[in-house]
């Protein structure tokens, strides 16, 4: 359906504040039955050349909040201090399109499922009975050819604007306006890039995942791990890489793999499977920002570790759902010394403060006792043990047992 631009309100006459001075602008209201646009342009637009456009969606957040997880305050200032350097450039701002059509209230909304229901992207939208994208563009049309506009040079990465304006009959040469990855805005720019398509140069959490997945599908055993500034390339492969070499101690080797300088950016690790709630804070003190896992739910502990080791732990399932069930060592709690982890049948035991000594008890105690334990092995720093009873009920009573009670070690 083509829209046809009503009457507008304006012109209003400003000097707008951009780019360290004022520049002249030219504005205009448009309401398409409750669809509300304004035009805000500077310098000749029919000059010949194309005009350099900017169609930007309202958001409450990034451009009057200036929220730092998105990236609209972003390229609303680089496209209005091009527009005042260059002396020429529209804008078409689209006032009710928050939430990418849906409004301001669903962008709360969507912001609460996110946040404290730890919905993903196609959850959140199911949840609204929504599409991910419901703006229009029609009336983007139905105003350039109000303006006479009939060539333009998009400063956008969205590729649907740009099909939408050749579809319509606009000569179209897009300039791509990237905000930098930060540690903030990451998830949501690669969102936008898996779930709408988005020419953005950077590769996405998936991008990084998929390739270690595949290397260790079909080995339960095997967890790899990759350190990277995301926008360096997948052909120049990560910073580093590193394997568990049986002993559980990948967020180690990692950290020996490091070079000894790392190119500015966010640096995020990649794994196969869900670290220890110890090994965030060896992350962290490699200088990662962000640890990303292709699991759609974390266990709360490691959300906890990683509040407090200062990193942000990020699941990415989405299209990187291993093909079949990969058990997990999921954390089954701490206590006195000892933290627990369950997967399947089995429990591990490692300390939790690096100390031997509680972990050499519970040794003890669970080689006294072999009418509870079917096996009891010994790996360096930490013990897996296979429960004749139920394994969580089984790492419970481990950590919960006073420490008088059990079997003290050896005297050396």
């Amino acid at each position: 359906m083509t829209a046809t631009a009503p009457r507008p309100d304006g012109p209003a006459h400003l000097p707008l504040r951009w780019a360290g001075g004022e520049t002249p602008f030219v504005l205009w209201h448009f309401d398409f039955d409750g669809d509300r646009w304004a035009a805000v342009h500077t310098g000749d637009l029919h000059d010949g050349t194309p005009v350099p456009l900017r169609i930007e969606s309202a958001c409450l957040f990034g451009h009057v909040l200036r929220s730092a997880q998105c990236d609209c305050g972003y390229q609303l200032d680089e496209a209005m201090h091009t527009f005042a350097r260059q002396g020429r450039g529209l804008l078409l701002y689209g006032i009710d399109q928050d939430a990418r059509g849906l409004g301001i209230a669903a962008h709360f909304a969507i912001y609460a499922m996110r946040q404290q229901e730890g919905l993903d992207t196609e959850a959140v939208y199911r949840r609204l009975d929504a599409p991910v994208d419901a703006r229009s563009y029609e009336p983007v049309a139905a105003i350039l050819r109000h303006l006479g506009v009939d060539s333009v040079r998009l400063l956008s990465n969205n590729r649907r604007r740009e099909t939408f304006l050749q579809e319509a009959g606009f000569t179209v040469e897009r300039a791509p306006l990237e905000a930098p990855l930060d540690v903030h805005n990451m998830s949501t720019l690669m969102l936008e890039k898996e779930d709408l398509d988005y020419a953005w140069s950077f590769e996405t959490h998936a991008d990084w995942l998929r390739p270690l997945q595949e290397s260790v599908l079909g080995s339960p055993g095997r967890s790899r791990a990759y350190a990277v500034v995301p926008g360096s390339g997948t052909a120049a492969g990560p910073l580093a890489a590193a394997e568990d070499d049986g002993e559980w101690r990948l967020a180690e080797a990692l950290a020996a793999a490091m070079p000894a300088e790392l190119p500015a950016g966010p640096l995020v690790v990649y794994l196969t499977d869900l670290p220890r709630t110890d090994e965030l804070a060896v992350y962290a003190g490699l200088g990662a920002a962000v640890v990303v896992v292709p699991f759609a739910e974390l266990p709360e502990p490691l959300r906890r570790a990683a509040a407090a080791a200062g990193v942000r732990l990020v699941d990415w399932e989405r299209g990187n759902a291993y093909p079949g069930p990969r058990p997990q060592w999921r954390p089954a709690g701490e206590s006195d010394g000892l933290a627990a982890y369950v997967r399947e049948d089995r429990v591990r035991l490692v300390p939790a403060d690096g100390s031997a000594a509680a972990l050499d008890a519970a040794e003890l105690r669970c080689r006294s006792t072999p009418e509870r334990y079917h096996e009891v092995r010994r790996h360096g720093r930490w013990i897996e043990l296979r429960p004749t009873a139920d394994p969580g009920r089984a790492a419970a009573d481990l950590l919960t047992e006073p420490a008088a009670a059990r079997p003290a070690a050896a005297p050396r």
